[in-house]
């Protein structure tokens, strides 16, 4: 479980009740009531936050279908040029014992995605480091820019956590963060996702499957929550 207090700064508190097992010298002990601060991202984290993020997407379905299976490096070069020039919209980062932990992104429709038109465009720029993996990359954005909803939405995406820390109520304090957005603005939430584990965390937080399909080997739940 995971109680978030807000600050005036606009930053957050995380308190963890839970545990988890570390190793000092030979003894193995429990850690409990760990605590994490979110924090809006700052490009001085771009290099954590990289390295956080590919850890977290390396077994994605999607990921080893346009990277390969285990391509870390492949996820961090993804994520690099994300975090530099795709990720334009608001974004939060947990923190947690000096490391992120945990990231969010969500941005409004029409902003959210690239026209399907700019697609080759990057593909000539922005994703030419990805090299082999290209192909598959554009056949992923190219789709996902086609299926957008043409209503007035605030898309969801990246949100990961770091693999060692999953299971603490980092992924809900930062959907929380999200949702609360939404709520704000009485806006629609909208996301796609790879992993059928993810589709039922998200129905907790009011999104419905709208449509799913296989793409690139993959198969994709595209998914919506209501305005309020």
């Amino acid at each position: 479980m995971a109680r978030l207090l807000n600050t005036a700064q606009g930053d957050a508190t995380i308190s963890v009740n839970g545990s988890r097992m570390i190793q000092r010298g030979g003894n193995m002990m429990v850690k409990r009531n760990i605590t994490l601060t979110i924090h809006k991202y700052s490009a001085e984290r771009l290099d954590t936050t990289v390295s956080m993020l590919a850890e977290a997407f390396v077994t994605n379905p999607l990921h080893i279908s346009a990277f390969g299976p285990q391509r870390i490096d492949q996820n961090r070069l993804f994520f690099r040029i994300g975090l530099r020039h795709m990720f334009t919209g608001q974004a939060f980062v947990a923190l947690g014992d000096g490391r992120v932990r945990g990231y969010i992104h969500f941005n409004a429709s029409p902003y959210c995605l690239p026209a399907p038109e700019e697609i080759p465009l990057a593909a000539t720029t922005l994703l030419k480091p990805l090299g082999a993996a290209i192909p598959q990359v554009i056949k992923w954005f190219a789709r996902w820019c086609h299926l957008d909803p043409e209503e007035p939405h605030v898309h969801l995406g990246p949100v990961g956590v770091a693999p060692e820390a999953q299971g603490q109520g980092i992924g809900t304090a930062l959907m929380n963060r999200y949702i609360e957005h939404l709520k704000q603005e009485r806006s629609a939430g909208y996301l796609e996702t790879d992993k059928p584990e993810n589709v039922e965390f998200y129905k907790k937080f009011g999104f419905a499957v709208q449509r799913q399909e296989q793409l690139i080997g993959t198969m994709i739940w595209y998914m919506r929550r209501p305005r309020e």
